[in-house]
C-alpha cells in the first residue's frame, strides 16, 4: 500500500475581502494558520474567520512591505510548491518553520538574496 504525502506547505486559497475593503489572498497553511497576502502587507491569521474580525482577533502577525514593493493582484499566487509560492508579479515567497520572507524574484528566492520582507510565524494550535 502507497501512502501519498505531500510536499506542500498551502492546502488551499481563496480570495478574501479585507475588513478595509482592500481584495486579498488567503492561502490556508498545513499548520492549520492562515497567510493573507495583499498588495502591501502579508499576515498570519488564526483561521479564515479571523480575517473578516474588525477588531483584528486572530491576527498573529503582520508585516507591511516597503514603498516600491507593492504586489500585484489580486489573484497573488500564481504557483507553490513545498514552501515555494511564485506571485502574479515574478515576485516570491519562502515559506518556513518559522518566517516568510518575500523576496523580488524567484532568483532571489532560491538564492536567499534581496529579501524584501520578513513575517515571523507563530504556532496556532491544531
Amino acid at each position: 500500500m502507497l501512502i501519498e504525502q505531500s510536499s506542500n506547505l498551502i492546502r488551499e486559497t481563496r480570495p478574501v475581502t479585507l475588513v478595509s475593503g482592500a481584495e486579498a489572498e488567503a492561502a490556508m497553511l498545513i499548520n492549520h494558520s492562515v497567510l493573507v497576502i495583499a498588495s502591501d502587507a502579508v499576515a498570519q491569521f488564526t483561521s479564515l474567520e479571523a480575517v473578516q474580525d474588525p477588531l483584528g482577533n486572530g491576527l498573529l502577525q503582520s508585516v507591511s512591505l516597503p514603498e516600491g514593493f507593492l504586489l500585484v493582484g489580486p489573484p497573488f499566487i500564481e504557483r507553490h510548491q513545498a514552501g515555494y509560492v511564485g506571485l502574479k508579479d515574478g515576485r516570491a515567497l519562502l515559506i518556513g518553520l518559522n518566517d516568510v520572507r518575500v523576496f523580488e524574484s524567484a532568483q532571489d528566492a532560491l538564492r536567499n538574496h534581496n529579501e524584501i520582507a520578513r513575517l515571523p510565524l507563530q504556532a496556532v494550535a491544531g
